[in-house]
């Protein structure tokens, strides 16, 4: 048979890193990718320093990116270790990114007075296709749109096209 062929690991992640209590970490001597990295996490203070905040890693999880990501990163090029402000920190930004969850785009449909949204919203169907927001207007679950402009329509209240 033929022999397995060897295929070298991947270069542990040099330890360039001095990250500091301040919330500064230093970096000397290191890639551009490690540079790409601190700058979604960080601000750069200077040439080499990178400053870590609350802004600057709610502004990283905004952009798709993970504070797990960036405590892996430097924990692995960390020289002295990651500090407990650091650690803090991250655990600060990680537990707020559940509290708010994107659920995607919602119709709004305007009621042209309080007792038309009252109606529409306490339909047997539409009670589980739509949210009451405010006096006039009601929030449809994107999922049941289709559903709910039939409901609609067979209520009598066809919905008319947005006006700008």
């Amino acid at each position: 048979g033929a022999s397995p062929t060897y295929v070298p690991a991947p270069p542990a992640a040099r330890r360039t890193l001095q990250v500091l209590a301040n919330l500064d970490v230093v970096a000397t001597d290191i890639t551009q990718a490690d540079r790409i990295v601190l700058d979604a996490f960080a601000t750069r203070t200077s040439d080499q320093v990178w400053t870590l905040s609350v802004a600057s890693l709610m502004a990283a999880v905004d952009a798709g990116r993970t504070s797990g990501e960036l405590a892996a990163f430097l924990d692995e090029r960390a020289v002295h270790g990651v500090p407990s402000t650091v650690s803090g920190l991250l655990a600060d930004v990680e537990g707020r990114v559940g509290q708010v969850r994107d659920l995607g785009l919602a119709r709004v449909i305007e009621c042209a007075d309080a007792a038309v949204a009252t109606l529409l919203a306490r339909d047997r169907t539409m009670r589980g296709l739509c949210s009451r927001i405010g006096d006039r207007h009601l929030l449809l679950d994107p999922a049941g749109e289709p559903k709910a402009r039939v409901a609609l329509r067979k209520l009598g209240y066809p919905v008319g096209p947005a006006t700008q």
